[in-house]
């Protein structure tokens, strides 16, 4: 992996993360949408530099024991260097009490499926056209055992 740093994003992140989004997801989140998660107290929003700039963000929310992935993106010439994989690490680590982790995923997105079956996540279910033009995976991380 490159040189690169993970840190927690600020208000002043906001311009980057919607352009990521916007590179990344067919359905991005707004600047309205992303400036109410980076100021809600119940989320966790890391960003992963290069070079100064944001290549790859990741959002979770904790409740009790678990903790949800809202959402994650690589910037697309980005890809296939760890990024997902240290962002995903990083967020559960910030969390040590957290005894599951779920998240939805696109059944077409194969590569972010593979990658989450490598870090242990199952498929445990589907949540119809949640992403309104298709369905989503649910997969879930238990770290109990």
């Amino acid at each position: 992996m490159s040189d690169h740093r993970i840190r927690r994003m600020t208000r002043d992140d906001l311009p980057e993360a919607v352009e990521v989004d916007a590179e990344c997801l067919s359905r991005p989140w707004s600047a309205a949408v992303w400036r109410e998660e980076l100021e809600s107290p119940f989320g966790l929003y890391l960003a992963l530099e290069e070079e100064g700039r944001i290549v790859a963000q990741i959002g979770v929310k904790r409740t009790s024991e678990e903790l949800h992935v809202t959402t994650l993106a690589v910037r697309p010439e980005c890809r296939r260097r760890g990024y997902a994989r240290a962002l995903v690490r990083a967020a559960m680590d910030a969390f040590p009490e957290v005894r599951r982790v779920h998240l939805e995923v696109r059944p077409s997105n194969s590569p972010a499926r593979s990658l989450y079956r490598s870090l242990g996540f199952r498929e445990v279910g589907r949540r119809p056209r949640y992403y309104g033009d298709e369905d989503a995976m649910l997969m879930t991380l238990d770290l109990s055992s």
